[in-house]
């Protein structure tokens, strides 16, 4: 019968062998090490070791009283983690939830909100067409990490469904893709993220095909994808607010709709087959750290591009939390009191980076792991307030976020002058 002493130095070797199946930490401090291999551990909890599926945060309260219901996996969320892990090396696990989505594809080809882990359907709120773009673009990403045909292969039926789904579902008058539910969950209209995602998905479906020799399709892919980028550039840009729209044809209530079309907001009633009406102003202004997906990390336009440059500079003027400091989903963020995120703050230190503002992008990496527990995990929010975390801990994408911008700090060989830190509210050798 084994001691506990036994059983804590089993456990130790069990974890310490994962931390070795991954490439080590390319740099920086203690701290930064330390979180990096917290997010390798991490990774492999939230990876289901049946299905492959991986789970967007562990779920703490059943009745989702003091929780956000997060114990599902998301193909949003999972494009990212994915694209971490083929960073650190743990490219099985990516292999495995691409193996996954092959259980979670619907008949019409199309990705839905979010999914058990056997791959069926979750409770779910409407279409959020980012949702398959983002797998599509992952697949590619994970195929041009490890170069497998194989993989490329078992992935190109669900690609080609897929993708002529993204393209079936392109609005004939916007060039964009028609309304659905945006990344947060909260809002219908045709929005740029959401668009930025397709493209990417379409190009990268275009990939696939010229790999597979249908180069009919990967024409076709690759046209539909260009005009999605077009209207992005040409529709979507608002010039007096220095940033895109979030979306066009956002849909609200009546009240809403007649106090902004008062105001002189533009704005139409469509009708349902029932015959009820839908009202939607033509352009949503919010700025929204979404907004630079259509750069980083789904080029639709490129980082040096004068509109992601001030993007992004209105993103870190309006999202900056003015105490804590972090950055914010959006502007007037309502959920749990609008507190800055660790992915969203992360999201923009992988802009910074991708532009060479590496010491802008290193003060954003050292507020994430300023923030992370005493236990060395990311929450998915900080305390706008108190700086303490808030909402779910850990969160699966903050891990991937940083992971990201680790990795694309050390590409450009600025990784090292993160500098020393410390958890907040504890000393660094606690």
């Amino acid at each position: 019968e084994r001691q506990v002493s036994q059983w804590l130095e089993a456990t130790r070797i069990y974890w310490h062998s994962e931390l070795r199946v991954a490439r080590p930490c390319p740099g920086g401090d203690r701290a930064l090490a330390e979180l990096y291999e917290r997010s390798v551990l991490m990774f492999k909890l939230m990876s289901d070791s049946q299905t492959g599926s991986l789970l967007a945060a562990p779920e703490a309260d059943e009745s989702f009283s003091r929780c956000g219901g997060y114990s599902f996996c998301w193909g949003r969320d999972a494009a990212f983690i994915t694209t971490a892990l083929d960073r650190t090396g743990l490219t099985e696990a990516s292999r495995r939830f691409y193996e996954w989505t092959l259980s979670a594809q619907e008949a019409d080809g199309s990705w839905q909100q979010r999914h058990y882990h056997d791959g069926s359907l979750a409770p779910s709120w409407g279409l959020q067409i980012d949702e398959g773009g983002s797998i599509v673009w992952g697949m590619w990403q994970h195929y041009a990490a490890t170069g497998d045909e194989s993989f490329a292969r078992r992935m190109w039926p669900a690609v080609a469904k897929g993708a002529a789904f993204l393209a079936g579902f392109v609005d004939p008058d916007t060039g964009l893709p028609k309304p659905s539910v945006d990344l947060w969950e909260e809002r219908d209209a045709e929005h740029t993220y959401s668009a930025a995602a397709v493209s990417a998905g379409l190009r990268a479906a275009s990939s696939f095909a010229r790999l597979m020799g249908d180069d009919d399709s990967a024409a076709a892919w690759e046209r539909m994808a260009d005009r999605i980028a077009e209207a992005i550039e040409n529709d979507c840009w608002n010039e007096a607010e220095g940033s895109f729209y979030r979306g066009l044809h956002l849909k609200v209530g009546r009240e809403e709709y007649e106090r902004a079309v008062a105001r002189g907001a533009e704005g139409g009633v469509e009708h349902t087959a029932k015959g009820y009406p839908v009202y939607r102003l033509k352009y949503d202004p919010t700025v929204d750290i979404s907004l630079l997906g259509v750069s980083t990390p789904f080029g639709v336009l490129p980082p040096e591009h004068d509109y992601m440059r001030r993007q992004a500079d209105a993103i870190e003027r309006k999202l900056t939390s003015p105490v804590v400091g972090g950055i914010k989903r959006y502007e007037n963020d309502p959920y749990i009191g609008g507190n800055p995120w660790i992915l969203t703050t992360l999201w923009l230190a992988h802009y910074r980076t991708e532009i060479g503002q590496y010491e802008e992008a290193r003060k954003l990496l050292r507020w994430a792991i300023d923030h992370r527990t005493e236990t060395g995990l990311l929450p998915e929010q900080v305390d706008k307030a108190s700086g303490a975390p808030a909402w779910i801990v850990p969160l699966t994408w903050s891990h991937a976020m940083f992971v990201l911008a680790v990795d694309k700090l050390a590409a450009a060989g600025e990784l090292a002058e993160v500098g020393e830190t410390s958890r907040a509210g504890y000393p660094a050798d606690a």
